[in-house]
Protein backbone atom coordinates (compact mmCIF):
# COMPACT_ATOMS: atom_id res chain seq x y z
CA UNK A 1 0.00 0.00 0.00
CA UNK A 2 0.98 3.88 -0.46
CA UNK A 3 0.29 5.98 1.63
CA UNK A 4 -0.38 9.80 0.02
CA UNK A 5 -1.44 12.63 2.23
CA UNK A 6 -1.58 16.24 0.92
CA UNK A 7 -1.61 18.03 4.61
CA UNK A 8 -4.01 20.06 5.92
CA UNK A 9 -3.18 23.11 3.80
CA UNK A 10 -6.92 24.95 2.02
CA UNK A 11 -5.10 24.85 -1.46
CA UNK A 12 -6.42 22.16 -3.26
CA UNK A 13 -3.36 19.83 -4.64
CA UNK A 14 -5.23 17.60 -7.86
CA UNK A 15 -1.77 17.16 -9.28
CA UNK A 16 -0.62 14.87 -6.46
CA UNK A 17 -4.16 12.86 -6.56
CA UNK A 18 -4.14 12.61 -10.28
CA UNK A 19 -0.20 11.09 -10.21
CA UNK A 20 -1.17 9.01 -6.84
CA UNK A 21 -4.30 7.75 -8.99
CA UNK A 22 -2.41 6.97 -12.25
CA UNK A 23 0.71 5.54 -9.96
CA UNK A 24 -2.50 3.18 -8.76
CA UNK A 25 -2.94 1.65 -12.06
CA UNK A 26 0.48 1.43 -13.81
CA UNK A 27 2.33 -0.14 -10.49
CA UNK A 28 -1.14 -2.06 -9.52
CA UNK A 29 -1.08 -1.47 -6.13
CA UNK A 30 -3.43 -0.14 -3.16
CA UNK A 31 -3.07 3.59 -2.62
CA UNK A 32 -4.90 5.29 -0.15
CA UNK A 33 -5.13 9.24 0.09
CA UNK A 34 -5.41 11.85 2.38
CA UNK A 35 -6.59 14.51 0.37
CA UNK A 36 -7.77 17.36 2.64
CA UNK A 37 -8.77 20.05 0.30
CA UNK A 38 -8.62 18.75 -2.77
CA UNK A 39 -11.38 17.05 -4.42
CA UNK A 40 -12.00 13.07 -4.81
CA UNK A 41 -10.04 11.18 -7.21
CA UNK A 42 -10.98 8.22 -8.72
CA UNK A 43 -10.58 5.19 -8.00
CA UNK A 44 -7.87 5.71 -5.00
CA UNK A 45 -9.49 5.36 -1.62
CA UNK A 46 -9.53 8.80 0.24
CA UNK A 47 -10.61 10.61 3.24
CA UNK A 48 -10.37 14.76 3.96
CA UNK A 49 -8.76 14.54 7.38
CA UNK A 50 -7.83 12.22 10.19
CA UNK A 51 -6.51 12.07 13.62
CA UNK A 52 -2.52 11.77 14.24
CA UNK A 53 -2.98 8.27 15.32
CA UNK A 54 -4.47 7.08 12.18
CA UNK A 55 -1.98 8.96 9.99
CA UNK A 56 0.67 7.02 11.75
CA UNK A 57 -1.39 4.11 11.20
CA UNK A 58 -1.35 4.51 7.85
CA UNK A 59 1.98 6.05 7.11
CA UNK A 60 3.56 2.69 9.48
CA UNK A 61 1.79 0.44 7.42
CA UNK A 62 2.65 1.50 3.83
CA UNK A 63 5.49 0.41 1.95
CA UNK A 64 5.66 4.34 0.98
CA UNK A 65 4.89 7.38 1.65
CA UNK A 66 4.47 10.47 -0.57
CA UNK A 67 3.56 13.47 0.14
CA UNK A 68 3.78 16.99 0.22
CA UNK A 69 6.45 18.88 1.17
CA UNK A 70 4.94 20.51 4.50
CA UNK A 71 7.51 20.15 7.53
CA UNK A 72 5.04 18.41 9.55
CA UNK A 73 4.28 16.08 7.22
CA UNK A 74 7.99 14.94 6.85
CA UNK A 75 8.32 14.71 9.84
CA UNK A 76 5.55 11.82 9.91
CA UNK A 77 6.90 10.09 7.15
CA UNK A 78 10.58 9.49 9.24
CA UNK A 79 8.99 9.21 12.31
CA UNK A 80 7.41 6.24 11.26
CA UNK A 81 10.03 4.67 9.39
CA UNK A 82 9.66 6.21 5.85
CA UNK A 83 12.41 8.03 3.61
CA UNK A 84 9.46 9.89 2.11
CA UNK A 85 9.02 10.57 -1.68
CA UNK A 86 8.09 14.18 -1.90
CA UNK A 87 6.35 16.62 -4.56
CA UNK A 88 6.45 20.02 -3.04
CA UNK A 89 3.21 22.29 -3.79
CA UNK A 90 4.11 24.92 -6.86
CA UNK A 91 2.83 28.14 -6.02
CA UNK A 92 2.32 28.54 -10.25
CA UNK A 93 -0.20 26.10 -10.38
CA UNK A 94 -2.28 27.27 -7.38
CA UNK A 95 -1.44 24.99 -5.10
CA UNK A 96 0.11 27.17 -2.52
CA UNK A 97 1.06 31.18 -1.95
CA UNK A 98 4.72 30.96 -2.75
CA UNK A 99 7.57 28.51 -3.40
CA UNK A 100 9.16 27.62 0.63
CA UNK A 101 8.34 23.93 0.25
CA UNK A 102 9.86 23.75 -2.82
CA UNK A 103 12.83 25.23 -1.58
CA UNK A 104 12.13 23.35 1.89
CA UNK A 105 12.57 20.24 -0.12
CA UNK A 106 15.51 20.88 -2.40
CA UNK A 107 17.38 21.51 0.82
CA UNK A 108 16.62 18.45 2.43
CA UNK A 109 16.83 16.22 -0.60
CA UNK A 110 20.47 17.41 -0.84
CA UNK A 111 20.85 16.45 2.68
CA UNK A 112 19.81 12.76 2.02
CA UNK A 113 16.73 12.90 4.03
CA UNK A 114 14.17 12.76 1.39
CA UNK A 115 14.05 11.97 -2.33
CA UNK A 116 11.45 14.40 -4.69
CA UNK A 117 9.76 13.48 -7.73
CA UNK A 118 9.40 16.73 -9.71
CA UNK A 119 7.19 14.47 -12.48
CA UNK A 120 4.92 11.73 -12.80
CA UNK A 121 8.14 9.66 -14.44
CA UNK A 122 9.98 10.30 -11.13
CA UNK A 123 7.27 9.01 -8.62
CA UNK A 124 6.96 5.79 -10.81
CA UNK A 125 11.01 5.27 -11.04
CA UNK A 126 10.81 5.91 -7.03
CA UNK A 127 7.90 4.33 -6.15
CA UNK A 128 9.72 1.24 -8.28
CA UNK A 129 13.00 1.35 -6.24
CA UNK A 130 12.89 -0.12 -2.76
CA UNK A 131 12.72 2.66 -0.20
CA UNK A 132 15.36 2.39 2.41
CA UNK A 133 14.18 2.96 5.97
CA UNK A 134 14.89 5.30 8.34
CA UNK A 135 15.80 5.33 12.38
CA UNK A 136 14.99 8.61 14.22
CA UNK A 137 16.50 9.68 17.63
CA UNK A 138 19.95 7.55 17.09
CA UNK A 139 21.78 10.47 18.41
CA UNK A 140 18.98 12.20 20.71
CA UNK A 141 18.88 8.59 21.88
CA UNK A 142 22.73 7.72 22.41
CA UNK A 143 22.32 11.26 24.33
CA UNK A 144 19.61 9.89 26.53
CA UNK A 145 21.39 6.91 27.24
CA UNK A 146 24.98 8.80 28.15
CA UNK A 147 22.68 11.46 30.00
CA UNK A 148 21.07 8.60 31.97
CA UNK A 149 24.54 7.12 33.06
CA UNK A 150 25.88 10.16 34.22
CA UNK A 151 22.27 10.72 36.58
CA UNK A 152 22.73 6.96 38.12
CA UNK A 153 26.14 7.79 39.05
CA UNK A 154 25.27 10.80 40.20
CA UNK A 155 22.57 9.32 42.78
CA UNK A 156 25.19 6.41 43.52
CA UNK A 157 27.64 8.52 44.56
CA UNK A 158 30.58 7.72 41.95
CA UNK A 159 30.89 11.10 40.56
CA UNK A 160 33.83 13.04 41.42
CA UNK A 161 33.96 16.28 42.32
CA UNK A 162 36.00 18.38 39.99
CA UNK A 163 39.29 19.84 41.04
CA UNK A 164 38.87 23.40 41.08
CA UNK A 165 41.42 24.37 38.56
CA UNK A 166 39.46 22.71 35.74
CA UNK A 167 35.95 24.19 36.98
CA UNK A 168 34.55 27.00 35.33
CA UNK A 169 33.57 30.26 36.58
CA UNK A 170 31.09 32.55 35.10
CA UNK A 171 31.50 36.27 35.83
CA UNK A 172 29.03 38.59 35.84
CA UNK A 173 29.75 41.58 32.89
CA UNK A 174 29.58 45.36 33.99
Amino acid sequence: MIFVTVGTDHHPFVRLLEWAAQAQKTLDVEVVAQRGATPNVEPIESFEYAEIGRMEALARSAHSVVCHGGPGTIDLARRCGHRPIVVPRAPDLGEHVDDHQMRYCARLAADGEIDIAHTFEELIELLSTERPAVRIGGESEDCVGAFSEVIDDLMAGRLRRRPWRVRVLVRRSP
